[in-house]
């Protein structure tokens, strides 16, 4: 008996081919299971959920439904052999099958090889993994799982907790209010306007960070990494990569780093504590303060001036820069 023929009895299909409807009910969770596709799932309160998509057939790579307790799985029929698979691999992104969740949000798990991924105003938690391929979130709510190992991944006006892990490809996450946990090995990372606890991982990415207010927490490898108006406390550390915040009046700054440059920019006037140190690197920062010269390391300790002096500046180095403007 095929997956659909055996959920019939509990759902109301519609007047079109591919289409299945489910009403739901509470504890319901969605998971999805596939290699190449083209996945659309958007939230419509209220509404029974609708699965564009699926068929009622075992043939191979095709998409079934079925419910079990309270799991709606959507899954691909498995190729059978070394055969199937070598025809289907070839022309498996050029093919890709186009699935589409739509109705009353309820946890969600979506799992592909490659192909792509686009969430809208699902409000309830969603994760969702990919080898290869691209995922778009927006207006939505919900803890957000992402990990994409080559690929894109966007997520945009979001109420929740945002977890993303990006191997090769780029991450760009806007007007969050949540936590987010955040790692990038290469290619780029950037956030907007996100408020709330930031944790952060890079290695050879390039990363900028934006408008953001909270905790930023970082650990930076060799990559640019880059924070401009930030309101709030920003804490990390670095290894070879050249480190750049732009502190504001109110600003807490705490930052360690091996061998990369460290430059920090201060507002005029700002009367920003200073706490400054390298072992062998260098000390650059305006004529109003001296750098201590020892023969183990070099320092600052001190207050520029202005009335504000409300920002604190802290930074430790081995071997590079700390630049002070």
């Amino acid at each position: 008996m095929s997956a659909i023929s055996f959920i019939l009895p509990l759902f109301v299909s519609s007047a079109f081919a591919g289409v299945v409807e489910i009403p739901v009910t509470k504890g319901d969770r969605v998971v999805l299971k596939g290699f190449e596709a083209q996945v659309q799932i958007v939230g419509q309160p209220g509404a029974p959920l609708k699965i564009n998509g699926v068929e009622s057939s075992a043939t191979e790579g095709v998409y079934t439904v079925s419910k079990r307790d309270n799991v709606i799985e959507i899954k691909m029929n498995e190729f059978s052999g070394k055969k199937s698979w070598a025809e289907i691999l070839p022309r498996a992104s050029s093919q890709l099958k186009r699935i589409e969740i739509s109705g009353e949000p309820v946890p969600a798990e979506i799992h592909l090889r490659g192909g792509s991924i686009v969430a809208q105003k699902w409000t309830r938690d969603l994760k969702m993994s990919m080898t290869q391929g691209r995922v778009n979130v927006s207006n939505g709510a919900g803890a957000l799982s992402i990990t994409v190992q080559k690929g894109d991944i966007t997520v945009a006006d979001h109420n929740g907790a945002v977890m993303t892990d990006s191997y090769a490809g780029n991450t760009a996450l806007r007007n969050i209010q949540g936590d987010v946990n955040a790692t990038q090995f290469g290619g780029q990372l950037q956030s907007e306007k996100v408020r709330g606890v930031m944790t952060l991982a890079a290695q050879t990415s390039t990363s900028k960070i934006n408008q953001g207010s909270g905790t930023l927490q970082f650990e930076n490898g060799k990559g640019a990494f880059t924070v401009v108006g930030f309101q709030g406390r920003v804490e990390g550390t670095n290894q070879e990569g050249a480190v750049s915040v732009n502190v504001p009046l109110e600003g807490e700054v705490d930052v360690r780093s091996k061998s990369g440059r460290v430059s920090i920019q201060l507002p005029p006037a700002s009367g920003a504590s200073l706490n400054l140190l390298t072992t062998e690197g260098e000390i650059v920062v305006p004529a109003e303060l001296k750098v201590t010269r020892l023969s183990s390391e070099k320092s600052v300790r001190g207050r520029l001036r202005g009335d504000a002096q409300k920002a604190t500046v802290f930074v430790r180095s081995q071997e590079g820069t700390i630049s002070v403007k």
